[in-house]
């Protein structure tokens, strides 16, 4: 009797379904079916996937030790991000502004001692101390059209930090439009030299390229070291943040495919006493690097970029989390974070 039902009810199914489809209406309601309707799977597979993750993600934060549930919210993360049919759709812009709008809202809770690390999309970073909180290479992603974190989120971020400091001026590290939102909320930013020269006194372009430097922010207790390093053979700036008796970070921006540069990595550690080092995921010879900055704790950028990047250059974590594993014998801790999500350090 129990298969008759069963049958006869999948039977109206298959019937409501068609009925559906003839009308063009979509053709599920609380049974869900979605026979001939791929599209419309997808959409609710998206929103269901993206919404668990971020479920997972909240229960497990960010650790030393990556607890098995997160590594598998991280890879389920990677395998939605690099499906091509996501970009650009609801679910994915619903998840990545509901954890910026976290950060939005964190942002407002002081720090009493040491730093808290944001990580944002792409290879953006946040820093915290008491006395200051500054932004690398933050930018929104998508098109200025669409982008993937709404104007009024990176308008908000831009009020609660007090500088924006870019490593190089490719696309996906420097953003005209966050840098205006920056000046317009009276923040400072600094920019690699030649870049964005004359459009607003707040943006300031460095005077120098290709050599180390510093410069000051006496108001802000910190001291913003340069060094002069390369993408191939495009200058990109690896910014050394020294946040006074808190600590100091190391971003890379897209250090990469440049092997002088790397003789004078090996010794970073003996000029600069680096506590967090913020590479770039695909850092060449991350080993390497790594033991020249002598970092007390690693916390990788970059990954799962999806602007113009095919599949296989989206760097997803579970390669960040093979790549480590390669290398654990430097006995040096590091951190998988992805966007909205943060980290406090301290000494």
């Amino acid at each position: 009797m129990k298969k008759h039902i069963f049958t006869s009810l999948l039977f109206l199914g298959i019937v409501a379904s068609a009925a559906a489809q003839a009308s063009g209406e979509k053709p599920y309601t609380d049974n869900y079916i979605y026979s001939g309707y791929l599209a419309d799977y997808k959409l609710d597979q998206a929103t269901t996937a993206f919404s668990a993750i971020d479920d997972m993600l909240q229960a497990y934060l960010p650790e030393k030790e990556i607890p098995l549930p997160r590594e598998l919210a991280l890879v389920s993360l990677d395998q939605l991000l690099h499906d091509t049919d996501n970009d650009g759709t609801e679910p994915f812009y619903n998840f990545i502004n509901t954890r910026m709008l976290r950060v939005l809202k964190d942002l407002e809770k002081p720090v009493t001692k040491g730093l808290r690390i944001y990580k944002l999309y792409n290879d953006g970073f946040i820093v915290k101390s008491p006395k200051a909180t500054v932004a690398i290479d933050l930018i929104p992603g998508g098109s200025d059209a669409k982008p993937f974190i709404a104007d009024s989120v990176i308008y908000g971020i831009a009020g609660k930090c007090d500088a924006l400091f870019i490593s190089h001026f490719h696309a996906d590290h420097a953003n005209l439009n966050v840098a205006k939102s920056f000046a317009a909320r009276g923040k400072l930013v600094i920019a690699p030299k030649d870049l964005w020269v004359g459009v607003d006194p707040l943006i300031q372009p460095l005077e120098k390229a290709n050599e180390e430097f510093e410069v000051e922010f006496k108001e802000l207790d910190l001291t913003l070291h340069v060094l002069p390093g390369h993408q191939g053979d495009v200058y990109n700036n690896i910014n050394v943040v020294e946040f006074h008796g808190e600590g100091t970070v190391a971003q890379t921006g897209d250090q990469w495919g440049n092997s002088a540069d790397l003789k004078w990595i090996d010794r970073v550690h003996e000029k600069y006493d680096i506590d967090v080092l913020m590479p770039n995921c695909w850092i060449d010879e991350m080993e390497r690097v790594i033991r020249g900055f002598g970092p007390k704790l690693i916390i990788t950028g970059h990954e799962n970029e999806l602007g113009e990047h095919s599949i296989d250059h989206r760097e997803a974590y579970w390669i960040t989390i093979k790549k480590m594993e390669k290398i654990e014998d430097i006995n040096i801790p590091y951190v998988l974070m992805t966007w909205g999500e943060w980290y406090d350090y301290q000494r």
